[in-house]
């Protein structure tokens, strides 16, 4: 109410906006928002500008209470003008205000700048609407007139792409047609041929069979007449099978096209549900008013030809689907085509599979009469045929690849494997596989051939079709792969006749018969079992090397010169692609031989744990029987049973002195010879030979401990079979034998050096062979050997820890016992020095007394003969264990005997019946005088013993006892 009466107080509606921009009265502001609201400007957020408004209002609402109250002096003319030069004040200094605000924002200065030019602007914006309304409606109509021939031209043009969609469709099913309508004719024309071939072959063959009974020479001119012709049929039957892999190429194509139609059919078929579904949660989850901003915002949108609606899709998807129906109806052509494909590979391969092993057996017996002799023209001949069969063969080879080639496209890598297995591989295994070939060189069920056998078999395929088996190795090797061991593309190709041609089939046939089975796998001996492994193990290590071997340098200098020969003739045959077989890809070929499951099921067949208890049963019997006979008639009884040379070489390489311990390292030496040892059984053969060295440190252990007794007259019920030359000896114990606990613990001492050296390194050696060929055999990598051997020598190590417990019991405990026991007995003629002496008149003593050179004579011999029998560890000390007890007891004696003496003369000094004898010296004297040249000698013997006397307490408490007779030394 307010603002009206200012506003027609005042000035003009285009001066009060003017005034408004420039500083105007406050009624102006309403209008300034208005304003901005029409044109969808924002008006500026300026708190303080509100601010400084209310101030204003609360001033016009003070303003009016005053005229109310005093409406005679508002109405007065110079009231108005002052209050209007107020106004005008106050509006230029709000303006002024808004101005440096303005200026200080961003928003503001633009405001700023177009500020000016909304002076122009009618004065109301009714009257601008009023002014826009036509121009807004001829932009409308141009704008509905733009987007209708929009939505003509987009519409037109997804027509197009329809029809440009349609006619590429038509074509690649064109193209589809023509290729498998050409496939089928290859088909076609290819069994024909083939049943006119077979009528044709089954004559020749009978030619060929009636020129082998009558001698070559007798077709020589029949084979002249038909060479053109053969030359001929050659390159037509290269053409035909190159059209047969240009068909697998042609059904992999139409496979690819049908099964991608079938994808689009099911994207097509599955695309409209999850719309459907997603717009059901857009109705759920949205309002009303949502549905209408999403309708105006759709509206908005520019029709265009990347977009498409339902219905584009649905022409596309119509055209999408017309092909599929078309695909749909040729896809039993295609799936027959797919499988008569195959077949067609199948059988042209297993053709050129018997046409192979025809031409080599050919090969071979016209090798055989050329070696003959008949010179001449017979070895013209020869020579020619010769030449003329390597040609076929290449030939061969090359029409055998493109078959290879075929199958593996179509994904029958496994039809290829079992065709090569049952026509080239069976019948040589079926020829030379037989029961009579098995035990061939030995007794029945020994399976003595069985190595020949299997070598046989391997030579006989790697000569007839090792050529074909390196041309696929090379043709299907993945060369992606990194080749290592541990890498699955190495281990299955697309055709693998190497693992599923050879090995397959050889492993099958030994598995398969019921007789061949139980003598290779359960023949229930020993030596035959482990000989049957050891066979069946090299051939399988050895198989992918004698298959893929690389030529010799002899045959690759003969090939050279055929070569040339071939080049003069007009036969360019070599340069057909060789293949070049790598020591990698043989490598390859030999993991995927062991990683193939018929691999698993054949080691399977091997009961592996029932040859391990017989031959640790044997062993263990070789032990017991030595320990008996050691029993029986003590450590150098004769229990050695194993070959002469072989103990000589236990003797003289380790230093055994015992029979009993040639006997237990021959043992342990045994479990790990070739045709005893199996890789599988490892880790059972090194424990077993642990348990054998525990089994003797628990003998040797009770005998020390006295529980085990030597010798002796009773007879057990199971020592009915004694040899008539064992001789019958006193039982004892040979603990209180120092002589046999010094060498038990010396034979000891080799065993633990030998068990962490030289029997750690004939273990690693075996199990971790270091030569190459050896180490392919294990088919481990270099990790892998040294992870085994450093596990063999933790094992063996910690095995060898339990001697020195042993050893060390056996000398400082059972050793310094018995000779500290023997030294000590020659200490009871210490007493009888003071009866020497005592009222005998005789002459003082210039020499240590007899008994003296004894006490240590024991320990003297002992130690001259086992010195170099001392174990490292065991040094002096024991020695001095011995030195050192004996010379306490000797002190004792001494100090006893000067103890008597001194009373002695106390007792002669009381009665007063002391005489002086010759010298001047008492009989006490003479007794000391004694003692102290028996411990000098003492103490000489015992430094000849390489101790020192001073480390000695009982030689220094004899020094003490003796220093006192030193003065009675004659000077």
């Amino acid at each position: 109410k307010t603002n009206m009466t200012m506003a027609t107080s005042g000035p003009s509606p285009g001066a009060s906006y003017f005034s408004t921009i420039h500083g105007g009265s406050p009624s102006s502001s309403s209008l300034s928002a208005a304003t901005s609201a029409a044109l969808n400007v924002p008006p500026p957020p300026f708190s303080s500008s509100t601010d400084e408004e209310s101030k204003i209002d609360n001033n016009q609402q003070q303003h009016s209470s005053d005229v109310h109250n005093n409406s005679s002096a508002l109405n007065s003319t110079p009231y108005l003008q002052s209050r209007l030069i107020q106004l005008r004040t106050q509006s230029q200094d709000l303006s002024t205000e808004l101005t440096k605000k303005l200026a200080t924002s961003r928003s503001g200065q633009s405001l700023l700048h177009i500020g000016p030019s909304l002076s122009t602007l009618p004065p109301d914006l009714t009257s601008l609407l009023e002014a826009l309304s036509p121009l807004l409606s001829q932009v409308e109509n141009y704008e509905g007139e733009n987007r209708g021939e929009l939505e003509r031209l987009v519409s037109q043009g997804r027509e197009v792409q329809c029809a440009v969609k349609k006619r590429e469709f038509s074509v690649q099913c064109a193209e589809i047609y023509a290729e498998l309508m050409g496939a089928e004719e290859v088909l076609r024309w290819r069994l024909l041929q083939q049943q006119q071939s077979g009528d044709k072959s089954s004559g020749k063959n009978k030619k060929i069979e009636e020129g082998r009974r009558g001698g070559y020479e007798n077709v020589l001119e029949d084979e002249d007449e038909e060479d053109d012709w053969s030359e001929d049929e050659t390159e037509e039957e290269f053409d035909h099978i190159c059209s047969l892999e240009r068909a697998a190429y042609t059904t992999l194509y139409l496979l690819q096209e049908l099964h991608s139609s079938s994808a689009d059919v099911s994207a097509m078929t599955t695309t409209p549900k999850k719309r459907a579904t997603q717009s059901d949660g857009d109705d759920n989850d949205g309002s009303n008013n949502n549905n209408n901003n999403i309708a105006t915002n759709g509206s908005n949108n520019l029709p265009s030809l990347s977009d498409f609606s339902s219905s584009d899709n649905a022409s596309l998807n119509g055209v999408v689907l017309e092909k599929s129906r078309f695909l749909a109806k040729l896809a039993p052509r295609i799936r027959r085509l797919e499988s008569d494909t195959a077949k067609c590979l199948v059988s042209t391969l297993e053709e050129l599979l018997v046409r192979v092993r025809t031409l080599m057996e050919d090969d071979h017996d016209a090798h055989e009469e050329g070696q003959g002799g008949g010179g001449g023209d017979n070895t013209t001949v020869y020579d020619n045929n010769k030449q003329q069969r390597k040609s076929q063969h290449d030939d061969l080879l090359l029409m055998i690849g493109h078959c290879l080639r075929g199958l593996a496209l179509l994904g029958k890598g496994a039809d290829a494997e079992s065709a090569f297995a049952r026509v080239a591989i069976m019948p040589i295994i079926r020829s030379k596989l037989s029961m009579g070939k098995l035990d061939e060189g030995g007794s029945r069920g020994e399976c003595a051939g069985l190595f020949f056998l299997l070598d046989g078999i391997a030579n006989t395929i790697s000569t007839m079709y090792g050529s074909i088996l390196r041309s696929s190795e090379s043709m299907f090797t993945n060369e992606t792969g990194n080749g290592s061991k541990s890498s699955s593309s190495c281990w299955r190709m697309e055709v693998d006749l190497v693992t599923c041609g050879v090995w397959v089939p050889v492993a099958t046939a030994l598995m398969a018969d019921p007789g061949i089975k139980m003598a290779i796998f359960s023949p229930g001996i020993a030596n035959v079992l482990q000989a049957n492994y050891s066979a069946l193990d090299t051939f399988l290590s050895e198989l992918a090397s004698s298959l893929l071997l690389l030529q010799s340098p002899q045959e690759e200098v003969t090939q050279d010169e055929e070569e040339k020969t071939s080049i003069e003739s007009g036969n360019f045959s070599h340069l057909y692609y060789r293949p070049t077989i790598q020591a990698d890809a043989i490598e390859r070929a030999q993991t995927r031989l062991y990683a193939h499951p018929t691999t698993v099921e054949f080691s399977k067949r091997w009961n592996l744990p029932i040859y391990y208890q017989l031959r640790f049963a044997e062993f263990c019997k070789r032990l017991d029987k030595a320990i008996e006979g050691v029993c029986r008639e003590g450590w150098t009884a004769d229990v050695f049973t194993g070959d002469a040379k072989d103990g000589k070489k236990i003797s003289d390489t380790f230093g055994y002195e015992l029979p009993f311990f040639f006997e237990l390292y021959d043992i342990l030496l045994s479990m790990w010879k070739p045709d005893v040892y199996l890789r599988p059984l490892t880790h059972r053969f090194l424990r077993g030979a642990m348990q054998l060295i525990g089994r003797v440190l628990a003998f040797v252990k009770d005998g020390a401990d006295g529980k085990i007794q030597f010798g002796g007259t009773e007879e057990s019920e199971g020592e009915t079979d004694l040899p008539e030359t064992s001789v019958t000896i006193p039982a004892y114990s040979w603990n209180e034998r120092v002589e046999d606990v010094a060498v038990v613990a010396w034979e000891l001492t080799i065993l633990e050096t030998c068990l962490t050296h030289d029997y750690l390194d004939y273990v690693a050696n075996t199990v971790c062979p270091n030569d190459k060929e050896s180490r392919q055999s294990t088919h481990n990598s270099s990790l892998e050997l040294e992870e085994i051997r450093s596990l063999a020598s933790e094992v063996l190590v910690e095995c060898s820890q339990e001697f020195s417990p042993l050893v060390s019991n056996s000398w400082y405990t059972l050793i310094v016992d018995r000779l500290t026991k023997q030294c000590c007995i020659p200490l009871t003629a210490v007493k009888g020095v003071a009866a020497t002496y005592r009222m005998t008149n005789r002459p003082p003593p210039t020499q240590a007394s007899p008994f003296v050179a004894s006490i240590l004579r024991p320990l003297k011999e002992f130690d001259t003969t086992f010195s170099s029998r001392t174990p490292p560890q065991i040094g002096d000390e024991w020695k001095q264990q011995i030195i050192g007890a004996v010379s306490s007891k000797y002190s004792i004696a001494v100090e006893d005997l000067i103890a008597t003496v001194k009373r002695t003369e106390e007792a002669l000094k009381s009665r007063k019946t002391r005489k002086m004898m010759a010298g001047g010296m008492s009989d006490g004297e003479k007794v000391k005088l004694q003692l102290l040249l028996d411990y000098r000698q003492y103490k000489k013997d015992v430094e000849e013993l390489g101790l020192e006397s001073d480390n000695i307490e009982g030689l220094v408490k004899l020094n003490q006892l003796t220093s006192e007779a030193e003065s009675l030394l004659p000077k």
